[in-house]
């Protein structure tokens, strides 16, 4: 009786180690998954942040884009004045005129001037 006893004794401890255990397991479980679920977090804010940057960068030269456009435009008019009517007024040949940029909107130049690249295997 008393090894029954015993045994039974034997068997409580050893499913109450059971029981702190799979508690102690399922708590290291939970601390894991939050530790994990932090660290992706601050890692997509991280490159969310980076991602915005991106589009900021792309949207400033665009800008800087739509500039460069608008001057070399003033120049191709100017100087096609200067080609067509100024030099012959004073006796001279016109020469070749500028590469024009086809277009009137930034969408149109930048469209062009991509297809062109790309013809010339630059992108």
């Amino acid at each position: 009786m008393k090894t029954e006893h015993e045994s039974d004794s034997v068997f409580q401890a050893l499913a109450g180690i059971k029981k702190h255990l799979d508690e102690t397991i399922s708590l290291l479980n939970e601390r894991i998954r939050h530790t994990q679920l932090e660290c992706l977090e601050n890692l997509f804010r991280q490159q969310t942040k980076v991602l915005t940057e991106c589009l900021d960068g792309i949207d400033d030269q665009l800008i800087k884009l739509s500039v460069y456009i608008e001057e070399y435009q003033r120049l191709c008019a100017s100087l096609k004045n200067l080609g067509e009517n100024r030099i012959p007024e004073l006796g001279g040949v016109p020469p070749l005129p500028p590469q024009v940029i086809a277009g009137d909107t930034l969408e149109a130049v930048l469209t062009q001037r991509i297809d062109h690249l790309k013809s010339q295997g630059r992108i």
